[in-house]
């Protein structure tokens, strides 16, 4: 009876012990701190789109512009390339180019990296236009 009573309390440990580890490895995944983004898609035809979203912490440009629209993009050495949005494709003479708002400058910046390599922080405004290549005159408005 001592015996079984032994083997009952170390197959009930490991089970509280697996479960305890399980849910604490389930509340860590869940529990990621959320961050804010304002993102604008300018088509280049006059169509802006903003959306002021809610992205995981760590989510890159391409992460954020995924979870609102439709991205075709390609990936190479240099990263990853958007092709199209929303099916805006790319013809020979424009690109998907993205900016961010530089809020210590009030005045907007182009992405400096690929898309997929920029992280968000939180309550930052990014904006991805449709513009022409060579030579590139647009400038986005401040946000609204």
């Amino acid at each position: 009876m001592a015996l079984g009573l032994l083997v009952w309390a170390i197959m009930a440990s490991l089970v509280s012990a697996y479960y305890y580890y399980s849910y604490n490895d389930l509340y860590q995944k869940t529990r990621v701190a959320t961050i804010h983004v304002n993102l604008g898609i300018n088509y280049g035809n006059g169509t802006i789109q903003w959306y002021n979203q809610t992205a995981r912490s760590g989510d890159t440009l391409l992460e954020a512009t995924l979870q609102v629209s439709e991205v075709y993009y390609e990936t190479s050495a240099y990263g990853a390339f958007v092709k199209a949005i929303n099916g805006a494709n790319q013809p020979a003479t424009k690109s998907w180019i993205w900016w961010k708002w530089n809020t210590q400058k009030s005045d907007w910046e182009s992405g400096q990296v690929g898309c997929d390599a920029y992280i968000l922080g939180d309550n930052e405004t990014v904006y991805w236009y449709f513009e022409e290549v060579s030579p590139p005159t647009y400038v986005p408005s401040p946000p609204p």
